[in-house]
C-alpha cells in the first residue's frame, strides 16, 4: 500500500481498518487541501500545570523527552503577550501569531467559527507560558468552559483542559460508530 504521507498529518485512510473514514481530521483536510498544515501543535496533557518552567524544545529532546505544548507555545511563536491584542468579531487571530503552525490554526478557527486566544501569558516571574484560555479553545471548547470557573487556578484549568476529549472529533467517532453499528459505511 502506497504512503499516505503526502496527504499531511493525521490523514486517516479510508481503506485501513480503524482508520476512522471520514473523520473530522480528512474532513478538514479535505476542506483545507491547498493548505494544509505541516506542523501541528502537541495536545494539552493534564500535567501541564504541574510540569514546571517550559522549556526550549531543543533543551527538552536533549535532556531525553519530548517538547510539551507549553514549551512549543512559549519558544516557537513570535506572539509578544505584551503587545498582542484579540480584535472583538474577527474571524481569526492575526496570522504573524502563528509561524509555522498558521495553517492547523487558521483552519481549527474556521470550525470552531473563534479566533484563537492569544497563545501565551507572563507567568509570575515574568516568564513566557502557555495560556490556559489557548488550552481550552485548542480541545474545541468556547472561551469560559474552563477558564470562567470560579476557584480554579491555571494549574487546574490546564489539568482540566487535558483530560477533556475534543468533543466534535468525539461527536464524530461516535457517528461512525452508530453509522458502522446500522450497516451504513458512507459516513
Amino acid at each position: 500500500m502506497a504512503s499516505d504521507a503526502s496527504k499531511g498529518p493525521d490523514f486517516a485512510r479510508d481503506e485501513r481498518q480503524g482508520s476512522g473514514g471520514q473523520d473530522l481530521v480528512t474532513a478538514v483536510a479535505r476542506l483545507f487541501d491547498k493548505d494544509r498544515a505541516t506542523r501541528l501543535f502537541k495536545t494539552p496533557t493534564a500535567n501541564l500545570g504541574t510540569n514546571g518552567a517550559p522549556q526550549h524544545p531543543d533543551k527538552r529532546r536533549e535532556g531525553g523527552h519530548g517538547p510539551t505544548l507549553d514549551d512549543e507555545v512559549s519558544f516557537l511563536l513570535p506572539v509578544d503577550p505584551e503587545v498582542a491584542e484579540e480584535t472583538p468579531g474577527a474571524f481569526h487571530s492575526p496570522p504573524e501569531w502563528w509561524a509555522e503552525f498558521g495553517p492547523a490554526v487558521h483552519r481549527w478557527e474556521t470550525l470552531m467559527g473563534s479566533p484563537a486566544p492569544i497563545p501565551v501569558e507572563f507567568g509570575p516571574r515574568g516568564g513566557r507560558r502557555l495560556s490556559s484560555v489557548f488550552a481550552e479553545w485548542l480541545m474545541g471548547l468556547p472561551r469560559g468552559w474552563i477558564t470562567h470557573i470560579p476557584g480554579l487556578n491555571r494549574a487546574r484549568q490546564l489539568k482540566a483542559a487535558g483530560n477533556g476529549v475534543v468533543s466534535q472529533q468525539a461527536f464524530t467517532a461516535y457517528l461512525h460508530l452508530l453509522n458502522h453499528k446500522e450497516g451504513k459505511t458512507d459516513g
